[in-house]
């Protein structure tokens, strides 16, 4: 495996009134692996009014950060479930990196490829776990890694798979809760219906992705499944106002755990006419909105212990969660209020400043759907 050390040096980039800076100091251990990924964010803007750059002005000026983001990749270690061993002898894992920015049935016929003489491979049954948690493919692996791991890959040091996200490979009894994938329309179909729904959330209808030839069609498709950023990129741009007071809302998805995510109508700019930050838009989302995919944080990790008690405990932990819902409610008012106890999000696998700009980072830390995917770490992982 390929591991490059080199780091990105502090760049500082002014255009009109947005000045911009980043490095990549410190990374999360699932992304320590060598690439050109931003790690810290510090943006100031003095965004008043309507008046201010045009997206294209204040984004594509600089390819290196939005190609940073791109090549972010994950090291992943795939071990074959002992459940699904036919051979005498164990596979060997297979390692690889994974892009933060595509979906595991885009990367995973390699895995198939090497377990197949192992197992009895069903290409529409194979589906992986992580610490008991079926992995859940139409999420893009970023988030994935982001919500289910966080900054809590911690191995010892003396442990050969320090840093790798370790996932179990399953070729049979595929979980009922997960979707199936059983082929590529499957997922490219998925892929496109997420894609409208974030563009009509941005312009208000579909227009430019229905205007796309099938050239152009088969060009954003092929950029994302082989990951090839300018073949993505030379379509995806179309898909972005021209200008912010061209936008509607910005295309946000607020994800804990791999639950169902949260998402809520978020304005470019505020009524006083400044452009939305980070801290705006926390402000701006009440606590309750995502009170529920918080509410019992381990259900889906402890959902088999969880059956095997008796009826006067799952009474006796009705009752605490019942009055731990409370308790949480009365202390926080907004998202904002949370996340100031001391909780952590991520975006991108990286903690942006409160001060960026939303729609900027929607452009640059935007998933190929394009939505901005913002993901809360759990409390106690903080």
């Amino acid at each position: 495996m390929s591991i490059l050390n080199s780091l990105i040096s502090i760049v500082s980039l002014n255009s009109q009134k947005h000045s911009i800076a980043y490095s990549s100091a410190s990374f999360s251990n699932g992304d320590n692996f060598g690439l050109n990924h931003v790690s810290k964010l510090n943006k100031q803007t003095n965004t008043q009014t309507h008046n201010g750059p045009t997206i294209t002005e204040m984004s594509f000026f600089d390819e290196e950060i939005k190609k940073s983001i791109w090549d972010g990749k994950i090291p992943i270690i795939f071990t074959l479930s002992p459940n699904d061993l036919t051979s005498h002898i164990p596979p060997s894992p297979y390692s690889l990196m994974a892009p933060r920015n595509s979906y595991f049935p885009l990367i995973t016929n390699v895995v198939k490829e090497h377990f197949k003489s192992s197992t009895l491979v069903l290409a529409d049954e194979m589906w992986l776990e992580y610490n008991g948690v079926p992995i859940k493919w139409h999420i893009p692996i970023g988030v994935l890694y982001d919500s289910l791991v966080g900054g809590n890959n911690k191995t010892s040091e003396d442990d050969p798979n320090q840093g790798y996200w370790n996932l179990v490979v399953h070729f049979q009894s595929y979980p009922d809760k997960i979707l199936k994938c059983p082929n590529e329309e499957y997922i490219k179909t998925h892929y496109k219906n997420v894609l409208k729904e974030a563009n009509y959330i941005k312009q208000g209808d579909i227009t430019k992705l229905n205007n796309l030839n099938i050239n152009q069609t088969n060009e954003l498709w092929d950029g994302l499944k082989y990951h090839d950023y300018d073949k993505f990129w030379s379509i995806n741009k179309k898909f972005y106002p021209n200008s912010t007071k061209e936008y509607k809302y910005i295309p946000i998805r607020i994800i804990y755990n791999c639950k169902p995510p949260v998402q809520e109508l978020i304005p470019v700019f505020d009524e006083n006419g400044e452009e939305t930050t980070l801290q705006m838009l926390f402000n701006f989302i009440p606590f309750q909105n995502v009170e529920n995919i918080l509410g019992n944080s381990n259900s889906s990790s402890n959902s088999n212990s969880n059956n095997n008690d008796d009826n006067d405990d799952n009474n006796n932990n009705n009752v605490s969660k019942s009055d731990q819902v409370k308790e949480i409610d009365s202390k926080f008012k907004t998202l904002f209020d949370y996340l100031n106890s001391g909780v952590k999000y991520k975006i991108q696998g990286i903690e942006p400043d409160l001060s960026s700009s939303v729609v900027w980072l929607n452009e640059f830390f935007g998933y190929p759907d394009n939505f901005l995917y913002i993901v809360l770490l759990d409390p106690i992982s903080k």
